[in-house]
Order: C-alpha cells, then sequence, then structure tokens
C-alpha cells in the first residue's frame, strides 16, 4: 500500500543512479517474482548463514478532544475513551480533554540459510508498544503486597516510586510478554517452484484486505508504523508457468482450529505433543493466486524508460466450516471443557461457505503511476441460531481503492488522489450508539434482513491519523476521497500533505443518521538518513452531521433514549446530546532500521 503519514519505508538496495535505466535481459523462465537465494556455499562467507534484520521503533502521541467533547458516563458513549479523571466522582477531580503518551518496540527478523535454496525466517517483537513508564517498580515495596489484589511491583503511591522500570511480566504489569514471537516459517526451493510452510506474514495487493503489517513486495519499502499485519498458518507451493510470465501459488490455510488438547484442563498429559479435540469444527481455507508481477525497481526502471508496465493478479479465498462450539456456552459463561459439559446441544451445525475475490492491477508509463484493488465476499452461513438468529444467512460484502499518482521535477514531487470503498450493515448498538469502534460492533446485527454486508478494510492499511486509524479503527460502512500531495525538500527531508474527506453508505450505522463524517487534514514532515527514520505528524478532523448526537424526538408511542430525551415542554438533555467537535493529534517516531 506503500508508506500513509508518517511512516517512512526502508531503502531497497543502493540508491539509483541518475539517467534512465537499460532493459536488463532476463534469464530464460527466470522472472523477478522468482525469490531470491543466498549465494553459492562455496562463495558464502559464515556470517551470511544468519541474517538479521528489523528495527526500533519510539513513538509518541498527543490525542486532544478524541472523544469530540461527548462525556463517556452519559447516554451513547463516546468514539474514544475519556481521562480516568474523567469518570470520578470526587469533588474537583480533573477532567482533561487530551491524552499522550509514548510507546516502544523492538523487531527482529532473521533469517537462518540452510543452503542455497533452504532458509528458514523468524519474526520476533520485544516489549513490543510498551508505553514508556508503564511498569514502575519500587525495591522497597516488593513482596509488600498480595499477588491477588495488588501487584508486587506497583507502589500504592506513585511519588514513593524510584523511578526504575521492572521486567515486563504478563498479567502482572502488561497485558503482553515482553517477547514474542509471532511468525516462524520455512522456505524451499525445489526445481519447480518454492515451497513454504509455518506461521508466515500475509500481503497481496494495496493491502486493503490481506495486509503483512511490515514489507510491501509489490510497491517496495517497508511500514515501520503498523500495529497488526495479517499472519497466515499455511503451507503453499509457487512457480513459474511454463511459456508465459504468470506465476502461480495454491495454499492450504489452517485458518481456525477449535479447542486443543493443551487447551482444556481434562486433557493434561498431552502437552507434549497437542492435538486438535475436534476435526468438525474447524475452519479450513483453500488459496490460489495468479499473477503477473515485476519487483519495485524494475517497474520504476521500465516506466522511466517511457514503456508501459503493468501489472496485475488475482488472489481467491475458499472457506468452509461444517460444525461450530456452540458460542452460547461462551456468552453465558458456562464450561468450555469438553469433557465437563452437560448432555446439551454442545455441538451446532454451522454450514458456513465463503468465496472471496481479491483483484488487482497497477500500471504506469512516464510519470503516471496507477493502482487499484478490488475485493469482495460472497458466501452464506446455515445456522446460526445459538446466537439468536433463525434461519440462514447470506455473505455479500464488497471494498476496493484506487490511486492514481503523478511524479514531477525529477521524482522530487508527488501529487495525486486516492479514493476507496467498503460496503456497510446495521451495526450500531442502541444501547451505546455513540461508540463507533469495530473493535466492539457485533457483526451479527445487521443480520436481521438475512444478510451480513459489513466490509472492512485492513487494520494497517492507514487513510488518515484520526477518524479511521483511531475512532473508528478501519475504514468500513464509507466512501472516501484523499487527494494528497508529497515534496522532497532535501535528500533526507519529505513533506507529505493531505485531506480526507469520508462519507457513510448506510446512515442508520452513524450516530447521527447522515451521510457526512467529516473531512480531515494530515501533515508530516520525515528525515531520512541511512538506517534513521525521524519525524513529526499533525492531524485535524473537522466532524460533521454523521458523527454528531442528536436529541431524541417524542413520539405517540414514546421513544428509544439514544443520546438522551427532549421533551418540549421540560428539555432534559444529558450532556452527550450536542454536535461533535474537532479533534487534534500530534505524533512523533524515531525509527532505527538495521
Amino acid at each position: 500500500m506503500g508508506p500513509g503519514m508518517g511512516s517512512p519505508s526502508r531503502p531497497q538496495g543502493d540508491e539509483k543512479k541518475e539517467g534512465v535505466a537499460e532493459a536488463a535481459p532476463k534469464a530464460p523462465g527466470l522472472l523477478p517474482t522468482t525469490p531470491a537465494l543466498p549465494a553459492p556455499k562455496g562463495r558464502r562467507k559464515r556470517w551470511k548463514l544468519l541474517e538479521l534484520d528489523g528495527y526500533y521503533r519510539v513513538r509518541t502521541d498527543w490525542l486532544r478532544n478524541f472523544n469530540q467533547g461527548f462525556p463517556e458516563p452519559g447516554f451513547g458513549g463516546t468514539p474514544f475513551p475519556t481521562a480516568l479523571g474523567c469518570k470520578s466522582v470526587a469533588v474537583g477531580h480533573p477532567c482533561d480533554d487530551s491524552l499522550s503518551s509514548a510507546n516502544m518496540r523492538l523487531r527482529l527478523e532473521p533469517t537462518i540459510n540452510l543452503d542455497e535454496g533452504t532458509s528458514v525466517h523468524i519474526q520476533a517483537d520485544l516489549l513490543d508498544n510498551i508505553i514508556l513508564g508503564s511498569t514502575p517498580f519500587d525495591q522497597s515495596l516488593a513482596g509488600a503486597y498480595p499477588s491477588t489484589t495488588t501487584p508486587p511491583t506497583l507502589p500504592p503511591v506513585g511519588a514513593f516510586g524510584n523511578g526504575t522500570q521492572a521486567p515486563v511480566s504478563q498479567g502482572v504489569n502488561s497485558d503482553r510478554s515482553a517477547v514474542q514471537i509471532k511468525r516462524a516459517w520455512g522456505e524451499v526451493a525445489l526445481p519447480l517452484g518454492v515451497l513454504k510452510f509455518g506461521r508466515m506474514p500475509n500481503q497481496w495487493g494495496m493491502g486493503i484486505l490481506h495486509n503483512s503489517g511490515g514489507a510491501d513486495p509489490i510497491n517496495g519499502g517497508y511500514d515501520y508504523d503498523a500495529d497488526y499485519g495479517d499472519t497466515v498458518d499455511r503451507v503453499s507451493f509457487s512457480a513459474l508457468i511454463p511459456g508465459t510470465n504468470l506465476r502461480a501459488m495454491v495454499a492450504s490455510d489452517w485458518s481456525i482450529t477449535r479447542l486443543a488438547s493443551n487447551q482444556t484442563a481434562a486433557n493434561k498429559g498431552h502437552e507434549g505433543h497437542p492435538f486438535d479435540l475436534d476435526d468438525s469444527d474447524d475452519v479450513n481455507g483453500w488459496v490460489g493466486v495468479l499473477s503477473r508481477m515485476d519487483s519495485p525497481q524494475e517497474f520504476r526502471d521500465t516506466t522511466d524508460r517511457g514503456e508501459l508496465a503493468f501489472n496485475y493478479g488475482v488472489y481467491f479465498e475458499y472457506k468452509t466450516q461444517a460444525w461450530d462450539y456452540n458460542l452460547a456456552d461462551f456468552k453465558l459463561g458456562g464450561p468450555t471443557d469438553p469433557d465437563n459439559l452437560v448432555p446439551v446441544n454442545h455441538y451446532v451445525p454451522r454450514g458456513l461457505k465463503t468465496y472471496s475475490p481479491d483483484l488487482w492491477g497497477k500500471f504506469g508509463i512516464g510519470r503516471v503511476t496507477a493502482e487499484a484493488e478490488l475485493a469482495a465476499q460472497f458466501g452464506s452461513i446455515e445456522h446460526l441460531d445459538d446466537v439468536g438468529h433463525v434461519g440462514s444467512a447470506d455473505i455479500r460484502k464488497y471494498g476496493g481503492a484506487g490511486r492514481v499518482t503523478y511524479r514531477g521535477m525529477d521524482g522530487k514531487f508527488r501529487i495525486g488522489i486516492e479514493g476507496g470503498f467498503a460496503s456497510g450493515d446495521h451495526l450500531s448498538d442502541p444501547a451505546n450508539p455513540g461508540v463507533i469502534n469495530l473493535a466492539f460492533a457485533d457483526p451479527l446485527r445487521g443480520i436481521d434482513d438475512s444478510k451480513l454486508t459489513q466490509f472492512a478494510f485492513n487494520r494497517d492499511y492507514r487513510v488518515d491519523m484520526i477518524l479511521w486509524r483511531h475512532l473508528i479503527g478501519a475504514v468500513s460502512n464509507a466512501a472516501y476521497a484523499k487527494p494528497f500531495l508529497q515534496y522532497d525538500v532535501t535528500k533526507s527531508i519529505t513533506f507529505k500533505l493531505a485531506n480526507i474527506t469520508s462519507f457513510a453508505l448506510k446512515t442508520a450505522s452513524t450516530p447521527g443518521h447522515d451521510s457526512l463524517y467529516g473531512t480531515e487534514f494530515n501533515a508530516d514532515l520525515g528525515y531520512t538518513a541511512g538506517g534513521l527514520f525521524a519525524g513529526l505528524s499533525y492531524g485535524v478532523l473537522f466532524p460533521f452531521a454523521a458523527l454528531n448526537h442528536p436529541a431524541d424526538t417524542t413520539t405517540t408511542g414514546g421513544t428509544q433514549q439514544r443520546f438522551g430525551f427532549t421533551d418540549p415542554l421540560t428539555p432534559t438533555d444529558t450532556p452527550n446530546v450536542k454536535d461533535a467537535e474537532t479533534s487534534h493529534t500530534i505524533q512523533m517516531r524515531i525509527v532505527l532500521a538495521f
């Protein structure tokens, strides 16, 4: 998808020399998508057996008025958490409309080259997004408080701490461990193609649906500001189709394996070799990919020569699930150990089938480059009785994005426009319609019409800095237009400016029941020198009617209190009944890449 605001790109090899590159001859049967293999063993230095990539990142955020002026305790909630002081009932307690913090991450991506065509890849995050100052430790108070009530590393009064940070411990002072092994997979170059197996990143097209949250093999660069990233448990085989310039891939995914033996108390003793407790409740996926794809550098060289560069491909995924673990057991807090369940319909038929095509294309000639992606998901779910829906449901989801860029001034100046859309559904919560982040949305709420139509972009495809990144979480139930420009002030300093105006496709899913979300302006100033990346970004969101909290009106049969209630004779509006206020953010980051 390319870097967003405040997201630098990792350099790809040596800097390109001045002038237009000549077309390089291609070895017979070799395409740029063929994985680059290590040098022959005899010519390889010992340290090449282990290659270490990664980065160290520190970010700061200042978020002002992200609750848009709506107090959280009132009717309907807010689009973003308010400060804890705003929830206090103490007299004179503070209630600030600004939140600020800093966090860090050390990412290690080692590659172990076993021979010329065999390698093992690992991705590990250390202190992943740990907030600075969030694990204080006071040596004099250690062990003074039972771990069942107060964590022993947390002093009762902040001023008594000695400024030392304790090691990160999951369940004690953090919700995650200090070291997280996120991915590990192997690659083997066979005579006919490349075999991959394990837990690996998944990236396709612009990244609106499948986004690895890191390296972008299509447009080049590395997204250092990513927080998520798609990871799949997969075995795949890819090969060049003889006599063509097309490459094909087939893969089998373990999308979801329900309960395993090491997750239940009744199967203690099997943890050394855990196993799936039932096959019929698994979600299985099969993937096929057909593409014509150049390397980012070769694509650029072709356009610089004034020739047409055209890449394209289709990613198709098919998923099935025959049975499922009764979700009512989870919702009611029932047992999750199959050996301890009461004799009820613990397993229910699901009958899930989905077909997900994803089309991508990119062309460039001279100074103009255009890229587009269109994704959809079709299918059906035969049974949802355990979640309160009688009958089947159809799945009809659509989303897409496109971008056109013009390069001028020898590539120093870039201007263009991006647009996208994602289908919506009736997902607003009647009890808390002001809570609009997708993390709190019930994906089955819009099933009243027996159709599920809510499409959401990948969370690591960032369009802006406030509305879609933080308040809603990802582009969904929306269309947006984003004109942008970028100018390289010097070889190391880059300035970016963008405007994002967003519209709702289903107004009933917005707090204000309107079609205009708002318009946002983002500006970024970045510095790049070798492996150092630093930058400062500013964003401001001017909300429109779709984000407002309108007052209820009296009807003959009464009215539902969405954000409060207005009686024409005795007004009793809560503070949540008002127009949304402007939000601001300032973000700084520094990255050391290696």
